[in-house]
Order: structure tokens, then C-alpha cells, then sequence
């Protein structure tokens, strides 16, 4: 079943990545921390919010397991990807979008284990004039309000 199409004639792709250190040996437990409902669920600020078709809000995610993360502007749907020791994938599906489904489009959402560094990278289709306002808003979240709470 297709979740996502190509990217649109008008819009262009872009990769977003960041890389985060964990301290010596804090990388276990960054990795389970990562890979667990309750991180997200627990971590939103209102009026976001972050959903996942479980029977539970909490625990490790399922491959394939659907979520959801919504608020204002910001409607970002989709399903767990592959999930080993070292990687984690999130799928979004076509009608995700960020501010509006007319200027960016989330694709996919992967986190990487190499060492003690975490890598994230998030693929999404953006129009070309709103890509710098992107990447900035992207820089910002995922520096101060990302992933480094796990740290």
C-alpha cells in the first residue's frame, strides 16, 4: 500500500540532520528512551499532542504501530518503520503536513545509533522560498526542545 507520494513539481526535497553526543554510558538508556510512547506522549506542550493507536500510551513502540502529532499548524500522521538496535524509521503519510499541507510536507522521520551518537534526519518536501525558514525552525526545535531532554 502506498502511504506517500513523490515529491510535487513545485515543492523540492530536503534532508534535515543533527547529530547529538549521549554521555559516556548513557546511550542505553537515550536509545530506550527514544524508542518508547511515554517520551512523546509525556513530553508535549499544549496545545500539541501526540497519539498513538495503542492500547497503551506508554512502552516500546511496534513496528507499524500508527501515531499521530497534533496541535496548531501541525498535523504529522503516520506509522513506525524498522526498528533494530541501531536505527528507528517513522513513515508519514501523504496529508502530514507543517503550517500548511501547501508548504511542507514531513516524508520521514529516522533516528540512527552509531557509538555514543545519536543521528537524527528528517526528509520532507518544502517549497523552495519557505526551505530557510524550514531548516532555521529545525535548527532551533531540535537543538533546544529536540531530542536532547534524553540526554
Amino acid at each position: 500500500m502506498k502511504t506517500q507520494s513523490n515529491c510535487p513539481a513545485r515543492f523540492r526535497e530536503d534532508v534535515f540532520e543533527r547529530s547529538f553526543k549521549a554521555k559516556p554510558g548513557k546511550i542505553e538508556k537515550v536509545w530506550s528512551n527514544l524508542n518508547r510512547r511515554e517520551t512523546f506522549v509525556k513530553g508535549q506542550l499544549f496545545p500539541y499532542r501526540v497519539e498513538f493507536d495503542a492500547a497503551e500510551q506508554s512502552g516500546p513502540f511496534a513496528e507499524g504501530e500508527l501515531n499521530i502529532h497534533h496541535g496548531p499548524l501541525l498535523s504529522v500522521h503516520g506509522a513506525i518503520g524498522k526498528i533494530t538496535d541501531q536505527y528507528r524509521g517513522l513513515e508519514y503519510f501523504y496529508g502530514s503536513y507543517v503550517l500548511s499541507f501547501r508548504l511542507i510536507r514531513p516524508v520521514r522521520l529516522e533516528f540512527e545509533r552509531d557509538g555514543e551518537v545519536i543521528k537524527l534526519r528528517l526528509t520532507t518536501y518544502v517549497r523552495p522560498w519557505v526551505r530557510p525558514l524550514w531548516r532555521g525552525l529545525n535548527a532551533v526545535f531540535w537543538g533546544f526542545f529536540g531530542i536532547t531532554f534524553l540526554f
